[in-house]
Formats: C-alpha cells, structure tokens, sequence
C-alpha cells in the first residue's frame, strides 16, 4: 500500500451546502477511508444558473468544516475570477496533484459520470485521481441511456476492491453504497422562497446563516 493521505475531492455549486453533501462526504470518507474530503465550490455555474455570491457560498461551507475531515477550497473560485470562466475539472485535479504524494478521489453523482464523455479532456481525470460515484438513480449505472463510451469507460476502469484504490494512486472508478438521497439544492431554494419547512435538509447553522443574511 502507498503510504501517503487519501483525499476526497468534491465539487460542486454547493448553493446551498445541504445534509446530503455532507452524507456523501462522510459515507465517503467511512467506507473508503478517507483522510479528509476537500470541498472545491465553483466558480460559476456550469448551465448558466444564477448562483449566490461565492463568499457567501464559501462561508457556509466553512461553518460545517468543524472537524479535521473537512476542508474547503477556493481553487476554482479564484480561478473563475482572475480568468473569467469555469475552472475544468482536468485543471482542478492536476493543480492539487501537482507535487502531491496523496492519492486523490474524485467525488461525483452517476447522473453527472453518465455524461461525462462531454466534459474537456474526460478521459484523462483517471491520470490525476480515482472516480468515487455516487449512485442518484436507481440503477443508473447500468443503464442502457449511458453512452456506449462511458461504459465502456467505466467497465475498462471499475473496481469493487477498495484496497485497490489504495494500493493505485490513480486510475480507478469505485461505486459507493449508500442511501438514496432525494433533496437538492435546486428544491431547497425554491423550499426557502415559500417559507417552507427545511429543518430536515439543511443544517440548523446554515438555516441560520441563510436567514440571517436573506439568500434566496
């Protein structure tokens, strides 16, 4: 095994950071062994959305980063900023990579892997970390909707050996097992705006720092 930290890499618009984030990354860090999970919020919205200020973004992820597990960055922010465009995810990877004896996953939904095939330079995430995928639909990662270069992509690469991933320090798609997890970010705001109940879906710190700055 590679004596080095294992490193959970979770992106996302994180508008808000809800309770199911923050399962994904602790289920995460549980079944695979993860020394700490990096929260990586973009820079801008990937389909044009409206997002709220990155400061405020950041912020609320700092409020649940209470723990030495968690961490935030705001590579892909910063990068938004100084070059005017979202940060590719092949960037991302490469720059925390760069001169790093860690092993590094890349957290990211099945619906979004079975897209992937339209993302720059896709085929080459497995150069810089492993694919942790977290499963959204019910069995979305057999399905036949997946294009053929994607399964393709995933049956060459997939691993059900966990001590693969720490005995390869790149290269590997692993699935997690975990609950299906039916709240988004998107529901949750249109929640807030109606006034309506929250309380299961958020963490009562950040229901506090919405409220107390008036988002959404």
């Amino acid at each position: 095994m590679l004596k080095n930290q294992l490193i959970g890499l979770f992106g996302g618009a994180f508008d808000p950071i809800h309770n199911a984030h923050i399962s994904i990354a602790k289920e995460s860090i549980e079944q695979i062994g993860l020394n700490k999970i990096i929260f990586i919020p973009t820079g801008g919205s990937a389909n044009n959305k409206t997002l709220v200020s990155h400061r405020h973004r950041l912020e609320m992820i700092n409020l649940i980063c209470n723990n030495s597990h968690f961490e935030v960055s705001d590579f892909e922010i910063k990068e938004y900023l100084n070059n005017k465009k979202n940060s590719y995810t092949i960037n991302t990877l490469r720059f925390f990579s760069e001169d790093s004896k860690s092993t590094f996953f890349f957290i990211l939904g099945s619906d979004a892997f079975s897209s992937i095939n339209s993302w720059y330079k896709w085929k080459e995430l497995l150069d810089y970390s492993h694919l942790l995928l977290v499963e959204r639909c019910d069995n979305k990662l057999s399905s036949n909707d997946m294009p053929s270069e994607v399964q393709k992509f995933l049956k060459k690469n997939i691993t059900k050996n966990i001590n693969d991933l720490k005995k390869y320090k790149h290269g590997l798609i692993y699935s997690l097992s975990m609950p299906f997890f039916d709240n988004s970010s998107s529901e949750i705001k249109n929640r807030l705006r109606k006034s309506l109940d929250v309380k299961n879906l958020l963490p009562k710190i950040i229901q506090e720092y919405i409220a107390q700055h008036n988002l959404y």
